[in-house]
């Protein structure tokens, strides 16, 4: 029995420490990012708005009921009963048709922002990610670093007590040993933060991430596809689509609108009462000349609406811009990488030759040196073109309101 409850509290543990992967990421981002459900319920309310824009077209009902009693001191008291329905309908009204097309304009809009915000949480979530990833390796290399420089100082301490290594020398690669172990302290405390950047945009503790380094190759794009289906073109789309109704819907300010109205009602002096009347009636209504106010209203939109064209046009070339900035610092990301680790194996090389050499007294300790700060300095340099290269594939996507599945 025991056997088996430290096998469950050791499952347990496991489970509580293991390493998150991005899909769990994701799942745990769409339940519980505080961004996504905020934007999520402008959504709906901004749906709801649209939906309510359809209530004028229909019917207007109304129900009244009422009881009464009257008198004077010389008479008796009467009383009064009555109930009766409402109703009205318009039959033209253009000012309702226009209300319905900037409703459902403004609920796109809405929907593309929507988008828009996606995409930026899972861009930033992604980075966050990213971020963890990286501390953790960052860790892990400076650990080894530290146990490179260890050793050197040791190596160049026999030298120095044999005699063959000057004091400057020994006090420099000691320098070296004490700047390792402040780096390695350093990336532990950006492994704390990361781990409390994704935790905060997950809403809940991550302990550590999992996921291999590494970053497809870019190939081709075909940008006009993705433009058009972006959200930043479809927020510009929208804007422009609603000064265009807002432009037409001056036209309502110049046309009439017609209505029909009904009632039926029954009154009398007793409960129930007996007495029928009814009515109905179509209206007709026109401003013809509202101050000019009409005319003011229409100047107004038409250079509203100019000035939203070359909003929108302006904006289209910006997303456009990003789209392709966005591929082009991927593909020199990639390449990046590629020429990282070109180097890195490169020096990996060079610093075991330079160092048989120089224990064999063939290679001077400046030289060796130099060696071997490259070797550190190609390893780092490595981890920070993967850092970018992930990160470049992020804004690529974010570029077009996707993100890194």
């Amino acid at each position: 029995m025991r056997k088996i409850f430290l096998l469950f509290f050791a499952i347990l543990i496991a489970k509580e420490t293991a390493a998150i992967t991005w899909p769990e990421a994701v799942k745990l981002l769409e339940a519980n990012n505080n961004e996504l459900r905020s934007a999520q319920k402008l959504l709906d309310s901004s749906g709801w708005t649209y939906r309510r824009a359809y209530t004028s077209l229909l019917p207007q009902l109304s129900a009244s009921l009422s009881a009464g009693q009257t008198g004077t001191g010389t008479s008796g008291a009467s009383s009064s009963y009555s109930y009766g329905l409402n109703g009205s309908l318009d039959l033209f009204n253009s000012s309702d048709y226009f209300g319905l097309q900037s409703a459902y304009a403004d609920y796109q809009y809405n929907q593309a922002n929507y988008d828009l915000t996606t995409a930026g949480v899972y861009y930033s979530a992604r980075l966050a990610f990213i971020d963890l990833l990286v501390a953790q390796e960052s860790v892990a290399l400076q650990k080894k670093i530290l146990a490179r420089r260890q050793e050197n100082s040791r190596l160049i301490e026999l030298r120095y007590d044999s005699g063959k290594e000057d004091r400057g020398n020994l006090m420099r690669t000691r320098a070296d040993e004490a700047n390792a172990k402040y780096n390695l302290s350093s990336a532990e405390r950006d492994l704390r933060l990361a781990k409390l950047n994704l935790s905060q945009l997950l809403g809940q503790t991550v302990d550590s991430a999992e996921e291999a380094l590494k970053s497809e190759p870019a190939g081709q794009a075909d940008y006009e596809p993705l433009l058009n289906a972006s959200p930043a073109y479809r927020v510009a789309k929208y804007q422009l689509e609603a000064a265009e109704v807002d432009q037409r819907s001056t036209l309502s300010e110049f046309l009439p609108s017609v209505t029909l109205s009904g009632s039926y009602r029954r009154s009398g002096s007793n409960w129930p009462p007996d007495a029928d009347s009814n009515s109905i009636s179509l209206g007709l209504s026109y401003a013809f000349f509202p101050g000019g106010s009409n005319f003011i209203d229409r100047i107004i939109n038409d250079i509203r609406l100019e000035k939203a064209r070359e909003d929108f046009t302006k904006s289209v070339k910006d997303a456009r811009f990003t789209l392709a900035g966005a591929f082009e610092r991927l593909g020199d990301a990639r390449e990046a990488l590629s020429a990282s680790r070109v180097l890195l194996d490169a020096t990996t090389e060079r610093s075991n030759i330079v160092q048989a050499k120089y224990i064999n007294g063939l290679m001077s300790y400046d030289d060796w040196l130099r060696t071997e700060n490259e070797y550190v300095s190609a390893q780092s340099s490595l981890l920070s073109a993967q850092k970018n290269a992930l990160a470049a594939e992020a804004a690529w996507q974010k570029s077009f309101g996707g993100y890194v599945k």
